[in-house]
């Protein structure tokens, strides 16, 4: 029996292809490997050097592990667990809303059948009358309306008379009128939001009482002289005096001889910025204000406030206080950093 030369071929050529594919994919592989070093040459050459093993440290340090600060952690999630219940509480709104919304709408939708419904019920019946009839019958239903519409008018009239105005209350106050203080006069500094009350004639009396002898022994050797006197609650006064020569005119041809002019100037010094009350302490009966306003030789003394641009509100509770009070009040503003200045070429205080 004869042997098929087909079947005696086909093992090795089955070997022979499987060597050709393996061929093939190293061919590949390889021009991978070229395409790679062409294109990275540097990287390539490091990633195939091979690495030295690096000596074990005698001893490895033990990482100690980081603590992680808690309350920050409960915070964030505290506030993510309110912003997710009040996300929860809109969506719930808004569903409620959603819902009343669409009940709204379905309840027009029947009002609007049934005024439909009954319009074309009053059309037929209006149809079945004669033209005396068609009349009355319109008659009758334009007075319903009009009855209809004067219900609905008398029940906006008696909410409107049940609902209480909200009047706006306007505070007439008289227009003061300004004059120059003669008499009794208390002065007080409100800078920070504190009233302090400024010794003046206390101060005044001191240097009465100490005589002057140094500012008048100063003024014969130099045209200028100055002296501290206080403290005296809580402010100093620095006295200064300047000397000098004026021309004086006289009779036409007559020349005079100058005449020497002494002004004095006293700035008020306060030992601290925080010193006074506040303006509603500063009010009451017992506060050293009040009590610097009922020692004073007048019956209604006036006051004289030195006010700084930080407490013009205080301002205007001690200007209303003294509205009510019948007692006249100066105002003399000053800038930051000004002190408090008395002085011979000044100007007296215009009261209200």
């Amino acid at each position: 029996m004869e042997q098929n030369d087909d079947d005696d071929s086909m093992p090795g050529q089955d070997s022979f292809i499987d060597v050709v594919c393996n061929m093939v994919g190293i061919l590949i592989v390889l021009v991978m490997i070229v395409g790679v070093r062409a294109s990275r040459p540097e990287e390539f050459d490091a990633a195939m050097t091979p690495k030295k093993a690096q000596p074990k440290p005698q001893q490895q340090l033990v990482e100690q592990p980081q603590l992680v600060d808690a309350s920050k952690l409960k915070d964030e999630l505290a506030k993510a667990l309110k912003a997710k219940e009040e996300i929860e509480a809109d969506m719930a709104r808004i569903a409620d809303l959603s819902v009343q919304g669409a009940l709204t709408e379905g309840r027009r939708e029947q009002l609007v059948l049934l005024q439909a419904s009954v319009e074309e019920q009053i059309a037929e019946r209006r149809a079945k009358l004669d033209a005396s009839g068609q009349n009355q019958f319109d008659v009758q239903r334009a007075i319903a309306e009009a009855e209809i519409k004067l219900t609905q008018l008398t029940q906006e009239q008696v909410s409107l008379v049940s609902q209480t105005p909200d009047v706006e209350e306007v505070e007439c106050v008289p227009t003061p009128l300004a004059k120059t203080v003669e008499g009794d006069e208390v002065h007080v500094r409100i800078k920070r939001g504190l009233l302090a009350v400024v010794p003046a004639d206390a101060l005044l009396e001191e240097v009465r009482a100490r005589g002057g002898d140094y500012i008048r022994s100063g003024l014969r050797d130099r045209s200028a002289a100055e002296d501290v006197y206080g403290p005296i609650d809580g402010f100093r006064m620095r006295l200064s005096v300047k000397k000098h020569m004026v021309s004086v005119q006289g009779p036409p041809g007559m020349p005079m001889p100058p005449q020497a002019t002494v002004e004095l100037q006293g700035v008020f010094l306060p030992i601290s910025e925080d010193i006074g009350q506040s303006i509603d302490q500063a009010l009451l009966p017992t506060s050293p204000f009040m009590r610097q306003l009922k020692g004073r030789r007048t019956a209604t003394p006036a006051v004289t406030a030195w006010v700084y641009p930080d407490s013009y509100g205080e301002l205007r509770t001690l200007k209303r206080a003294m509205w009510e009070a019948g007692v006249l009040l100066a105002i003399r503003p000053l800038p930051h950093g000004q002190p408090i200045i008395f002085s011979t070429s000044g100007t007296k205080s215009s009261a209200q």
